[in-house]
């Protein structure tokens, strides 16, 4: 899991800010030149680093840079294996959430190797939902935010999504209320099964 998010970091670091900038968070982070491969095994200490690295390079919180990772691997044109992946879970973005406890099976026929932890999702009323992921990699929980964020524009939903109060959070101290305000608040994005895509820079 460690790689895939790596990686993610690394093509939206170069995308958005160029080689440059890549090039002097791995060096901050004493790490190979090379970058990092999707699949191979990296330890949590050498992630820490580079998100360190990161935080230091662009001047902004960890957290807040997960995000945009999160965005961009929905929304960045060059990037859309996330996408086309979470476009399946349904034609409207209320289908897309209740897809989301089975996105680890699904991703596991992309990706057979893929651990991602398990997604719960409650609908409390109608239209108002509360997400969780499982605790095994926190740093998920800032990206899973930039990814619902994108995916709501994507569908052209209008919705509220914020961290829910810690007493009402899981045990990892995470949890998103997502509140669908309207579902065809705008146009979307066109969406073509037929059509394939490679995630950016994989």
């Amino acid at each position: 899991m460690y790689g895939l998010l790596l990686r993610s970091i690394q093509a939206y670091l170069r995308a958005t800010f160029g080689a440059a900038v890549w090039g002097r968070v791995l060096r901050a982070a004493g790490q190979s030149p090379d970058g990092f491969e999707p699949m191979l095994p990296y330890d949590a200490d050498a992630f820490q680093r580079v998100l360190a690295a990161c935080s230091a390079e662009l001047d902004r919180p960890v957290e807040t840079m997960l995000e945009d990772v999160g965005t961009f691997l929905v929304a960045d044109p060059g990037n859309q294996g996330l996408r086309r992946l979470l476009r399946f879970g349904g034609a409207t973005f209320a289908d897309f959430l209740h897809s989301l406890e089975e996105l680890p099976d699904r991703a596991r026929l992309a990706l057979p190797d893929l651990e991602l932890p398990q997604i719960g999702l409650t609908e409390s009323a109608p239209g108002l939902f509360q997400l969780s992921c499982g605790c095994s990699f926190p740093a998920l929980f800032p990206v899973a935010l930039g990814v619902l964020r994108a995916m709501a524009d994507d569908y052209g939903a209008l919705v509220l999504i914020d961290p829910v109060p810690a007493a009402l959070a899981n045990a990892c101290g995470n949890g998103l209320s997502v509140q669908l305000l309207e579902t065809a608040h705008g146009s979307g994005n066109r969406f073509d099964l037929s059509k394939g895509e490679v995630p950016y820079g994989w």
